[in-house]
């Protein structure tokens, strides 16, 4: 396909047009496979490029700099962050921009203007705009000067349209890391913040907790304020130690209490016991933003460092009505999502961390419980699992196996058999993975849903994420027919009940501390996401069973059959949740 090569945007060429070309673009992951070949040898060069490509895209420097920027890196908790913290600073009346990754359904969702999507039209208009300019700008130049990797054109497509539009303030989430990504090269953000930090992408960013928060810490800038939030000491180490260096202020940000959120009658728009935290992040990279906004200066009134040991903590004592309006409206898909059908109800979270799986299993062991009371022990739990890159899973579905699975079903991140291969890692690759975790899986112990989490941690899950099941389970995209939402009087109730489920004599042998049902389990291997969705609903999915053909799916037990409803958990991967919700609600960007 000829490509256009002026100057402006080339109305002949649309959307689907304008992914194709993105798509031949270097994937993300063909990216990570040549960091982790050569991690140290050109990843200085990736900001340096990133310039050249911002120039060559049409824009100055200048211009760029001249963007109101909200910069945030972390571990968990990125995505999440700059939602709440976009949603705050639109319903205070700003506009904005954000820039955030990965996409669940489209590539447009990363690049966002007052929350939404930006629109197919205004996609492909900014994109043959950009990709026309970079095509005719291309040398042989390997620094710079050819067209840039997938991740670095969208970050360059994404800084077109918060300049061309306007945008009061850009919310930009980092991609990995945060010293050498492509998000960096801003000299003077407003305000830069980092979630809580772990344990990933750990061939790219080192194999420690201080390897990967020395690399988070790098979108600090000298004079510019930085907030993290509570972190395990060896990390809050680093990070004051590159305050100190980069000669930036930095604060730490305590999780907002149930208390203030109480009394303010606030429910926030994503679930979750880590969402407290997530929330307080932006509620003060808000406020340091609408300071340095106010004030012309992101260091107006602040010192140009803290020191080392007198970080000031931060606390959130009043909520005014914007910003509650702000974080109980926020909505993001994919994190602790329940929808509910017929026959099936689907429990979607992208959690691909330790200490996020862990999370994710006590919400949905919690959630399913309380819905399994209505249909009694006639319902069938079905895992849909799938995780990339260089994790070991054999943690995670440990941990996954306390939920008390009657089967579970692996597969890739192809949605369908009718999908061009996406070029993230080869199709032989990503079946080779997937059968993997279908075998760790049989081979794995169950672990007990109580650690790393305490008792008072696990109430505090179960009754923030049933609480908010319940108060917008009407609200929920595709929650169309299918069962009555559970009471909030039959949510209170179940709580005790869940906590007591040891004593219960329905519960089998105990196995690492907890009781276990005496139930048959099965599970299959199947190529794609569709397939993995019609084996695991039985094809009593409507949405599903008319795309499938059933021929190419795996028996299904006699004892499944029985079963009047499914309950199904999708995790393990964003990728895989954003397959299950292409296919499951494919509306769900129409604004």
């Amino acid at each position: 396909m000829s490509m256009p090569v002026s100057n402006d945007a080339n109305e002949d060429f649309g959307y689907e047009e304008a992914v194709k070309a993105l798509l031949d673009l270097q994937s993300n992951a063909e990216v990570i496979a040549k960091i982790r070949q050569s991690r140290d040898q050109k990843k200085h060069l990736n900001v340096p490029n990133m310039k050249k490509y911002i120039l060559r895209s049409g824009l100055t420097m200048e211009q760029a700099d001249s963007l109101s920027v909200i910069h945030v890196s972390g571990t968990k908790g990125k995505g999440s962050t700059c939602a709440f913290c976009e949603r705050i600073l639109n319903c205070q009346g700003f506009k904005t921009g954000m820039f955030t990754s990965p996409h669940l359904i489209e590539v447009r969702e990363r690049i966002r203007l007052n929350g939404l999507p930006i629109s197919k039209e205004m996609f492909s208009k900014y994109f043959w705009k950009v990709h026309s300019r970079l095509k005719a700008t291309q040398t042989e130049d390997v620094d710079g000067g050819r067209m840039p990797a997938y991740f670095a054109f969208l970050t360059v497509l994404s800084l077109n349209v918060f300049i061309s539009e306007h945008v009061d303030v850009a919310v930009m989430e980092v991609g990995i890391g945060g010293q050498y990504d492509s998000t960096n090269f801003f000299s003077s953000p407003a305000v830069c913040g980092v979630t809580s930090l772990g344990l990933d992408h750990t061939s790219v960013l080192g194999n420690t907790l201080e390897e990967i928060a020395w690399n988070k810490a790098g979108i600090f800038k000298t004079s510019c304020p930085a907030i993290t939030v509570p972190q395990d000491p060896r990390a809050i180490k680093v990070l004051i130690e590159r305050s100190v260096e980069i000669q930036n202020p930095l604060y730490i940000a305590q999780p907002v209490s149930q208390e203030l959120l109480d009394s303010h009658h606030v429910t926030l728009g994503i679930s979750g016991h880590k969402q407290a935290e997530n929330a307080s992040l932006a509620i003060q990279l808000y406020r340091f933003w609408r300071q340095s906004h106010t004030d012309g200066s992101s260091n107006t009134r602040l010192p140009v460092i803290n020191p080392p040991d007198e970080i000031p903590i931060l606390t959130v004592d009043l909520l005014d009505v914007a910003t509650i309006k702000g974080l109980s409206s926020c909505n993001w898909p994919g994190r602790t999502q329940t929808l509910r059908r017929e026959h099936v109800t689907y429990y979607l979270d992208g959690a691909h961390t330790l200490e996020s799986i862990q999370v994710c299993a006590t919400w949905f062991k919690a959630a399913a419980d309380k819905e399994r009371q209505l249909h009694g022990e006639n319902v069938a739990r079905i895992l849909i699992f799938n995780s990339t890159g260089d994790r070991d899973v054999k943690p995670f579905l440990s941990i996954l196996k306390a939920c008390e699975f009657d089967g579970a079903v692996f597969c890739t991140n192809i949605s369908s058999t009718n999908d061009a291969l996406i070029k993230t890692v080869t199709a032989n690759a990503m079946v080779q993975r997937a059968e993997e975790n279908r075998t760790s899986w049989d081979s794995v112990s169950c672990c007990d849903l109580g650690h790393p989490l305490t008792r008072q941690q696990q109430a505090e899950v179960i009754s923030d994420h049933l609480d908010h099941n319940f108060n917008n389970a009407t609200e929920v995209p595709c929650n169309t027919g299918g069962i009555n939402p559970i009471s909030k009087e039959g949510c209170v109730k179940g709580i005790g009940h869940h906590q007591n489920c040891l004593k219960d004599h329905s519960f089998g042998p105990i196995v690492d501390g907890i009781h276990l049902r005496e139930i048959k389990r099965v599970s299959h291997f199947v190529p794609t996401i569709l397939e993995a969705l019609g084996w695991a609903s039985q094809c009593r999915d409507r949405i599903v069973s008319e795309s499938l053909d059933r021929s190419s799916l795996p028996d299904i037990a006699p004892f499944l059959k029985e079963k009047s409803h499914i309950q199904i958990l999708v995790t393990g991967s964003l990728h895989l949740v954003g397959g299950v919700l292409g296919i499951i609600c494919p509306d769900l960007n129409d604004n």
